[in-house]
């Protein structure tokens, strides 16, 4: 999985057994009892509590007031209803930095290639939100549709961007490729599209993927630029990439190196070193990207779909979800949403508590703005490693949570 041991971000799957549970207190069919929440399962599993759901109604009748905070003005039980959440995969956008020099002719031709069927498309089937943004000279790189707005014949006067493609037009110079990186964040490009830099492409909470290529003689042999480049990236403002201690990007690296066996096979972080261009092999093995060499243009079809799977494998549904609508008659006061979470490997189950805001975060938390919930980082960061997670959500009972005035 890439990345999984570097990048400070969890993955959640699709199949999550999230609940939500919609409550309302003292309704008709409201009953007496002593045990705790039970979470049902959207897969049609078994409950882990001892009551289930009604099979008629939908209703659960196992929520005591007791799981909130009782003032004297809350009376009868909770009675809950289970609804399935629109959960959203988390966005990433896919940085593709690319040499133009002379001598990466082949290269640009089986990026030019391979990028719509054997990279772009493997997103798209995934259901990831996801963009590409181009960083090379134009039109020394263009991209075709269905990515782009062109088929390049001719290449039109300005990159033809999309809706999910990108074209930061600039040129790499010689043992200049980390620092541009760096310099076209806040850099305009030559046509306008972006006046502070293709950092106004980039989404606050998505998944940033770099891929990098280059020959070896555009990056120093030194792994400690590798180093200060990924101290720099973090330190950016506004923080796209993530900030130290909590890197949100993964960075693949194609130059000139050793091929591995079989040569289209990945160097992974844990290998060592190879051939030239150590500083952005050093990126990769920081942020748990893989490295390929250059010679294999060939087979650079195979390299983007083992690029492209590799991100869907570890990308996760994003930590903030739409309250679910109502049941008919019923509305939502936000201010009484409490969450329940129960691992998935068993375990004691735990609560997590509103705060009015992300400002005011701490752990076993979530805030509410609008009509969406949105888990703490620390919170997101729990449920998000337990790939079997179950989340309870619950409304309608005073739970003690006083908004902002």
């Amino acid at each position: 999985m890439v990345g999984q041991d570097t990048i400070e971000t969890c993955t959640w799957t699709v199949g999550l057994g999230l609940v939500l549970a919609l409550a309302g207190c003292g309704g008709p069919d409201a009953t007496d009892t002593t045990s705790g929440p039970s979470l049902v399962t959207l897969d049609g599993g078994p409950s882990t509590g001892t009551n289930d759901a009604d099979e008629t109604t939908g209703m659960r009748l196992d929520v005591p007031v007791t799981t909130g905070v009782d003032d004297g003005q809350t009376t009868g039980e909770c009675v809950s209803q289970s609804l399935e959440p629109d959960l959203q995969l988390r966005a990433v956008d896919v940085l593709i930095v690319i040499d133009t020099s002379n001598s990466m002719g082949a290269a640009i031709a089986a990026v030019e290639a391979s990028i719509n069927d054997d990279f772009a498309a493997i997103l798209a089937a995934s259901g990831i939100p996801y963009q590409v943004i181009v960083a090379g000279e134009y039109p020394a790189i263009c991209i075709i549709a269905p990515l782009s707005g062109t088929d390049c014949n001719p290449a039109p006067a300005v990159p033809a961007i999309t809706e999910v493609y990108k074209h930061y037009d600039a040129s790499t110079g010689s043992g200049s490729f980390l620092n541009n990186i760096l310099a076209w964040y806040a850099a305009p490009d030559p046509h306008g599209f972006v006046p502070t830099g293709y950092q106004e492409w980039l989404r606050e909470d998505s998944l940033k993927v770099i891929l990098a290529m280059t020959d070896g003689a555009s990056a120093s042999g030194d792994p400690d630029d590798g180093n200060a480049f990924d101290q720099q990236l973090l330190a950016l403002v506004p923080p796209r990439f993530g900030t130290p201690g909590d890197r949100q990007y993964v960075f693949h690296t194609i130059t000139s190196m050793n091929a591995n066996e079989p040569p289209t096979a990945p160097w992974l972080p844990a290998d060592p070193l190879q051939g030239n261009g150590e500083s952005i092999q050093q990126v990769s093995v920081l942020s748990g990207g893989w490295r390929f060499p250059l010679s294999q243009s060939d087979s650079f079809d195979v390299v983007f779909q083992q690029i492209a799977e590799g991100v869907v494998e570890v990308v996760p549904v994003a930590c903030s979800f739409a309250i679910p609508d109502a049941p008919a008659g019923e509305t939502i006061d936000p201010d009484t949403v409490e969450i329940d979470y129960q691992p998935g490997g068993g375990g004691a189950l735990a609560s997590f508590h509103q705060v009015t805001g992300p400002g005011m975060c701490e752990a076993d938390a979530f805030y509410i703005q609008e009509t969406t919930i949105s888990l703490c980082p620390e919170t997101c960061a729990t449920v998000q490693a337990d790939a079997g997670a179950q989340l309870d959500v619950r409304f309608g009972c005073d739970v003690g949570f006083e908004p902002a005035g």
